[in-house]
């Protein structure tokens, strides 16, 4: 958890995609849901220009290690009115990968060191990682197994 961070956004009208290097696994789920959008051989590998908000919001919410995120830009919300957001927590088991945590958790270190975490997370179960407790894609290099 000391790594520093690089996050990179991309902005197209009321969308902002970003992507969290650091957690990237490299499953590529994005790059063969949307290739207009994501395409690894192109610099900025990030073309928010490609496609509409609908389909890049739908690639993104399959990215398993929660890499990838975006915000909606919103120009005339109501303060007035509250947020229709409901915490959920949930955590999923990726067949021969990493545990998917989606919601709001705190991880706290074998040190003690406290993290937030209040978007979507992957866990090593393979054991492999170098950047444990997080999943860095080692499972599909090493041939893990449930």
């Amino acid at each position: 958890m000391t790594d520093k961070e690089q996050v990179k956004e991309y902005r197209k009208d009321e969308i902002t995609v970003i992507w969290k290097q650091l957690k990237c696994i490299h499953s590529g789920v994005c790059v063969r849901k949307l290739p207009v959008v994501f395409n690894t051989a192109h610099r900025p590998w990030i073309n928010v220009q490609g496609a509409d908000a609908e389909a890049i919001m739908a690639a993104i919410d399959l990215c398993p290690s929660g890499a990838l995120s975006y915000r909606i830009e919103e120009e005339t919300a109501d303060p007035s009115q509250p947020a229709d957001i409901q915490p959920k927590n949930k955590i999923q088991v990726v067949p021969n990968g990493p545990l998917l945590v989606n919601g709001i958790v705190e991880i706290v270190d074998q040190h003690g060191k406290s993290e937030q975490k209040t978007t979507m997370f992957a866990l090593c179960r393979c054991g492999g990682s170098l950047k444990k407790p997080y999943c860095d894609g080692t499972h599909n290099f090493i041939g893990f197994k449930d």
